[in-house]
């Protein structure tokens, strides 16, 4: 009790400088009250969902600006592209790579060129302002087309990344087509990613009719071979897909996907607003909870709370987002940076009860970071040894901080852990742990997009991070650490520099490993050894689902994927 009382001091005096997000909690509370009062009414509503059509109803908060997938990057974006475009491949919901336009490919030898072999069924649908709808046949111009796209400098790509360093500058040698139904990409070197690279949205095919389409044209008018194609999209009011009726998937017992006859996207930007609008029957599923909601409708092991359990169905999947603190080890002009010290480090990550953390900030929703960067599902050869060397200790935390320069100095000087006012609550509880051991935190609140400037600058000490997979591997998070990828020109935000670690990512990331996993698991442990981060916890997502909702289903990527939903009527 005596450190809840002292965090709530310290989040007082914090928030007295910013008198906006004082009052915005104060605006939260009664909204909250609003809020859950008119659920209390609602609960008792027979709301009527019978439609001679199954449509389902979801909300993004978040702004939709392009359905090309060539320049897509948001969640919200991704989501609807990937109900109108497929790629070559696909993820299982094990996230394995699986036949997606392609039914089969094979690999080189020297593991430089990949030859996929084409579905004959798989067709572009091609709607009209008229209503009518024609198709054509996907053939491998497409596919060099829609790849060349991505790779093309001039193209300003966002997803060029997933090419760079791979591929020669000359496209037509790198993505040739051999005939209709077969297609090569060639690569300078072996890259054990590529096919999850493949899979992401950089990787839908899109028709070679786009080739003589302008850029703004594109955004609103896809053309794709996905289960949904667009009928109607107000922008920042409705968006509606209609199913395409000529989907080459089926079902095991032959039926043909998807099931749904259409979706329909609205776009409420208060997500309170949207919350009530789910609880009242408006939405089918709502994904995700602020930290506002959380108390009201979960408990601290992430379970929904009774007065909710028949009124709506919960979905909560691992995620595969580390939640950590970082730690900046470069030089800082005209001042010592005392985090270059491994047992300040190691003093400050020893301090954290990451499981105090996932249930009380979290309601359970999480698993404590004990495991390094790499979340486990990506890191199969990980152990309970693992564990016992990064467990929550008080006593290892005193002995690595009496081994640190910092404990010498009389004054001890500040070290600043920035954060956004999201977290604030969780970063005084961190501020209170690790002052207890001696170490002088002050907490500084920055918006999003100040934080990550400052972050990508080199000018935060400590600073509160995430890192989502951008595909499911664990050289995506590995990457985050290579010298090759210092900041501000790659991700590797807290300059960590080490020979071992760099050797054991490239021969990761080329493939060149003799047992890949077990490189996966020493570069991690190399990692947790020397302490760039602080991982706190591996996310869970949480869907809330309204109970006439049937097969929607979610995995560590957290996509979304309606192809097998119904509705029950």
């Amino acid at each position: 009790m005596q450190l809840v009382r002292m965090m709530a001091q310290k989040r007082i005096s914090i928030l007295a400088d910013n008198k906006f997000i004082s009052k915005r909690g104060e605006f939260r509370s009664i909204g909250l009250c609003l809020l859950f009062t008119v659920f209390g009414f609602l609960g008792c509503k027979n709301v009527d969902k019978k439609s001679p059509f199954m449509v389902f109803h979801y909300n993004e908060d978040e702004s939709v600006t392009t359905l090309d997938p060539a320049y897509v990057k948001s969640q919200s974006e991704i989501w609807i592209v990937s109900q109108i475009f497929n790629g070559l491949v696909d993820l299982s919901p094990q996230l394995q790579v699986v036949p997606a336009l392609s039914d089969h490919w094979e690999i080189s030898e020297d593991k430089k060129i990949y030859t996929f072999h084409l579905r004959r069924d798989a067709q572009f649908c091609f709607p009209d302002f008229g209503g009518k709808v024609t198709h054509r046949r996907v053939n491998s111009r497409d596919c060099a087309f829609s790849l060349s796209r991505i790779a093309d400098p001039k193209s300003a790509s966002p997803g060029a990344w997933i090419f760079a360093d791979k591929i020669d500058s000359n496209l037509s040698q790198v993505f040739v087509p051999l005939n209709d139904t077969v297609f090569q990409i060639h690569l300078l070197r072996p890259v054990a990613s590529l096919l999850n690279l493949l899979a992401t949205n950089y990787g839908f095919i899109v028709p070679i009719e786009y080739k003589s389409t302008e850029k703004s044209v594109l955004a609103r008018n896809p053309i794709g071979t996905g289960p949904f194609y667009l009928k109607r999209w107000e922008e920042q009011i409705k968006l509606v897909l209609r199913k395409n009726d000529i989907y080459h998937e089926k079902d095991s017992a032959g039926i043909s996907l998807p099931y749904l006859d259409a979706i329909n996207v609205s776009f409420v930007k208060n997500k309170q607003t949207a919350f009530m609008q789910f609880l009242a029957g408006t939405y089918d599923f709502f994904n995700g909870l602020e930290s506002s909601f959380k108390d009201e409708l979960l408990t601290t092991d992430a379970q929904l709370k009774p007065k909710y359990n028949e009124r709506l169905k919960t979905l909560i999947t691992p995620f595969l987002n580390t939640e950590y603190i970082g730690c900046y080890l470069g030089d800082q002009p005209g001042q010592v940076n005392y985090l270059q010290d491994v047992h300040l480090r190691r003093a400050l990550e020893l301090s954290v009860d990451r499981k105090a953390i996932v249930r009380f900030f979290r309601n359970g929703l999480g698993t404590p970071g004990e495991y390094g960067f790499v979340p486990p599902q990506l890191n199969p050869n990980q152990n309970s040894e693992l564990t016992d060397s990064n467990t929550h200790s008080k006593q290892d935390a005193k002995v690595e901080f009496a081994l640190s320069e910092y404990s010498k100095m009389k004054v001890k000087p500040v070290i600043t852990l920035s954060t956004t006012a999201d977290y604030l609550d969780m970063m005084v509880y961190l501020q209170e742990a690790w002052s207890r051991i001696g170490i002088n935190i002050k907490v500084d609140i920055q918006t999003g997009g100040m934080l990550r400037q400052l972050r990508n600058e080199g000018k935060l000490m400590l600073f509160r991070g995430s890192w989502i997979a951008d595909y499911p591997d664990a050289e995506n998070y590995l990457a985050c650490f290579y010298q090759k990828f210092l900041s501000p020109n790659g991700p590797n935000y807290t300059h960590f520099v080490d020979a071992d670690f760099d050797a054991l990512y490239e021969a990761i990331e080329s493939g060149g490993s003799k047992d890949r996993l077990d490189d996966i698991f020493r570069a991690n442990l190399r990692l947790m050894s020397q302490v760039p981060v602080i991982p706190l916890y591996y996310d869970k997502s949480i869907r809330l689902i309204q109970p006439w909702v049937e097969g929607l289903q979610n995995d560590a990527a957290n996509r979304l994927v309606l192809k097998r939903v119904t509705i029950k009527h």
